[in-house]
């Protein structure tokens, strides 16, 4: 494996995980810095849904509620570059979801709905800003 293959790999893998990170830590508008302005998404719980374009997906994340507390496990994150300035992406993802409102107990958390599991198909392409989500898609393959 070459050193590009290496930061491709990286660099792709980082941007799995901050998709999920930005969503949970409330930094939604913070997506922007992940995709490029023509990507297109499909959330897992909507996967007939494709939202095209950054300003289009960043608007669908603010329009959210905004009493969700969410918390994303990203597993199993395989990368493989296919040229020199694409790349593709599968992973899992377990999704816990809850209510701010819910009583926020010490030690224990609020109480979560679900889990949901599902996967991710993406496509990453190098930018000039750097490697960038081209298509993320998502399918929920269960849930409780």
């Amino acid at each position: 494996m070459t050193t590009d293959e290496l930061a491709c790999i990286e660099a792709c893998r980082n941007l799995v995980i901050d998709f999920g990170y930005f969503i949970d830590s409330d930094q939604t508008p913070r997506l922007g810095e992940l995709i490029s302005p023509d990507t297109t998404f499909a959330r897992p719980t909507e996967p007939g849904n494709i939202i095209r374009g950054s300003e289009a997906i960043l608007a669908a994340f603010a329009a959210r509620p905004r009493n969700r507390v969410t918390q994303h496990l990203n597993l199993n994150i395989r990368i493989t570059q296919t040229g020199p300035d694409t790349a593709k992406g599968f992973s899992v993802v377990v999704l816990y979801l809850a209510e701010a409102a819910e009583e926020l107990v010490a030690g224990k958390g609020r109480k979560a709905i679900g889990p949901i599991m599902g996967t991710w198909s993406d496509s990453f392409e190098r930018t000039p800003a750097g490697w960038r989500f081209r298509d993320r898609r998502g399918n929920v393959t269960m849930h409780s």
